[in-house]
């Protein structure tokens, strides 16, 4: 069995833009969420950081 993948998404909060991170396992169900921003497939280091390094490295789109 293949290991998940990770990825960093952005979402429209309701007080803006929060950052997540989603395996690829519990992605299924998200893909046609409206509040997806921007998602950024993550490399195997990376899924090992947290969220906020995760946010310095993809901040989201101006």
């Amino acid at each position: 069995m293949s290991m998940a993948e990770w990825y960093f998404i952005w979402v429209d909060g309701p007080r803006g833009p929060e950052p997540q991170k989603w395996s690829s396992d519990a992605l299924w169900g998200q893909l046609a969420r409206q509040d997806v921003i921007v998602r950024f497939p993550l490399t195997e280091r990376e899924a090992a950081l947290s969220i906020d390094q995760l946010a310095r490295l993809h901040p989201i789109p101006q």
